[in-house]
């Protein structure tokens, strides 16, 4: 399951995501039977710096800037 959320969340860098939104996309039945299932595995992929997360409790893929690129 991480590695299906690591990769969502690594196509959309910067994208804010919540941990509900995030098991909807990837899995509408155990949304359904559990809305809050993919959190363990986003606070694991955070506690392992794979991805980051907002003041506001959404998760992200931090947005990478290559040399000489405009911000």
């Amino acid at each position: 399951m991480e590695q299906e959320i690591y990769q969502l969340l690594q196509q959309t860098p910067g994208f804010l995501y919540s941990a509900k939104e995030v098991g909807k996309r990837l899995d509408r039945d155990q949304y359904k039977e559990n809305p809050n299932y993919a959190r363990p595995h986003l606070e694991s992929l955070l506690r392992q710096h794979f991805i980051q997360v907002d003041d506001n409790g959404y998760f992200f893929y931090p947005k990478r800037h290559k040399l000489g690129e405009i911000t």
